[in-house]
């Protein structure tokens, strides 16, 4: 544990002890490290990192032997149950299957979806809710419990949750994960593939959560997802998701309002949405020193930056779906945002696209 620690805080790169104790966990469900560091394109062999030759690793050189590794674990696991394994581009088509919805709700029922077409099973979810708490059932249809499958569906449960906090713009401390291993399974592994509140010996995988976090809203874009999925969920080994600001999350409301054409959420809406009072959201805010005016002006700027580089959309249309009621008065607003008219600005990216498109 002290060396996963020093790993996530050190800039320099990832310890080779924690990458050999990753590679052992791999070989004990039968994947070759020396296969997985030779798809993971790392210039080091076994011996070069055991024998104290290479002290650590790169950061993006150990992101591409955790996934190998999981790669490599999830199909052993597979070949055991005689199932199909989940590729990690089904994994980012199911993200981008998520991220235009309005709740968590919505996700987990586009979710549920994704699964129920795909023409070879490769799981089963289910939404419950029961009281104050939500619970996700997620069957991964193994009928052969071994290390292998338990790593598989460790690593899986830790990925949705590490998923869903990214997407709420919380922290992963709501969600707690149930799977249906024996706790014998459970050793100094389990730190390397997840981190929360983890049982075992349930009748199926699941995650429970308070019940209200289905109403709140999906405060991540297109765009965030994109950079996101450059590393994810594979960077597990390097860093820890981290919880989005407070302030950031409801200037993220209000911006995704807008784009939808939807009116910015009031106080007590935007209570219901965050699940925090109306005084305690202006409590965190003043202790950022933060105003509900700044947050709404900042949203519309970026939203009427966002639109403007789609040149079907008239400066008038932009106008009107950041909430202003006549085209001088976006101007103005806008002069005072970038220093330009919108005019200007699109002609200016316009001009930076066309010279990019030569160069």
């Amino acid at each position: 544990m002290k060396d996963r620690m020093t790993m996530r805080k050190s800039a320099a790169g990832i310890p080779a002890t924690v990458i050999l104790r990753l590679l052992r966990t791999a070989a004990r469900v039968g994947a070759k490290p020396s296969d997985i560091l030779a798809r993971a394109r790392v210039p080091y062999s076994m011996a070069d990192l055991s024998n104290g030759a290479v002290a650590s690793i790169a950061r993006q050189q150990g992101v591409a032997i955790y996934r190998e590794c999981i790669v490599a674990i999830g199909w052993h696991s597979s070949q055991l149950d005689h199932k199909p394994q989940m590729h990690p581009d089904e994994f980012r088509l199911m993200c981008y299957c998520v991220i235009g919805c309005r709740t968590f709700r919505d996700v987990i029922d586009r979710q549920i979806m994704f699964f129920r077409t795909r023409a070879e099973r490769i799981a089963i979810m289910e939404l419950q809710e029961d009281g104050p708490m939500a619970v996700v059932t997620v069957d991964t249809l193994r009928r052969r419990k071994s290390f292998g499958a338990f790593l598989s569906d460790l690593a899986g449960m830790s990925i949705y949750c590490r998923l869903y906090a990214w997407l709420l713009g919380i922290g992963p401390h709501d969600f707690r994960v149930q799977l249906m291993h024996s706790v014998s399974y459970a050793n100094e592994a389990v730190a390397d593939f997840f981190v929360g509140d983890l049982t075992f010996d349930g009748t199926v995988n699941n995650i429970a959560f308070p019940r209200t976090l289905l109403g709140m809203p999906v405060v991540r874009t297109a765009e965030e997802l994109d950079r996101l999925l450059l590393d994810f969920p594979f960077e597990f080994m390097s860093a820890l998701p981290i919880e989005m600001p407070f302030g950031d999350r409801i200037r993220n409301i209000y911006s995704l309002s807008l784009a939808r054409g939807v009116a910015i959420p009031g106080l007590s809406e935007l209570s219901e949405l965050m699940g925090q009072s109306v005084s305690t959201i202006r409590r965190r805010l003043a202790e950022d020193d933060i105003s509900i005016r700044l947050l709404k002006d900042a949203a519309r700027r970026d939203v009427a930056i966002h639109l403007l580089r789609d040149r079907r959309r008239s400066i008038d249309d932009v106008a009107l779906t950041t909430g202003f009621r006549d085209i001088h008065s976006f101007r103005e607003a806008f002069r005072r945002w970038t220093g330009t008219s919108p005019a200007q600005h699109r002609r200016a990216h316009r001009a930076d696209i066309m010279q990019m498109d030569v160069g």
